[in-house]
């Protein structure tokens, strides 16, 4: 299966869960941006940081269609784990006709508050990866 994983971290913290669901996969991280765009993916992982979706992330998926990317599986990293950035993630995919098979929301760092994910966070990170190939098996 061929599965990329994709990431915004200026805090460092969807980094940290790229990197638990990149083991856990077996499939290469990395930065969105300067990311070539990917091609037949059937499982793409894209995480961001904060309760909105980045500017690049934002980019990124309205420039996709589901010859490129069949399958999503999203997460987002911020103090309250809120899930505001997930939903507009899921819906700009889901215009695409792009199927998001899983959504999280991870403990991350913020403006002010906020830590890493932890030891549990990533084992929940490499479950999350798991629930997502499986979902699509």
């Amino acid at each position: 299966m061929n599965t990329k994983i994709y990431y915004v971290s200026p805090k460092g913290s969807a980094l940290a869960i790229a990197e638990a669901i990149s083991q856990a996969t077996k499939a290469t991280k990395e930065a969105l941006m300067p990311a070539y765009m990917p091609e037949n993916v059937s499982l793409m992982f894209l995480g961001c940081e904060g309760t909105k979706a980045d500017a690049t992330t934002v980019e990124f998926l309205s420039s996709l269609n589901n010859k490129r990317v069949r399958n999503a599986a999203l997460y987002s990293c911020n103090p309250k784990q809120d899930e505001s950035a997930l939903a507009q993630m899921k819906g700009i995919l889901t215009e695409k006709g792009i199927n998001v098979v899983a959504c999280k929301a991870f403990p991350g760092k913020g403006f002010l508050s906020g830590k890493q994910p932890g030891e549990n966070d990533l084992k929940a990170a490499a479950e999350f990866a798991q629930q997502a190939i499986a979902a699509i098996k």
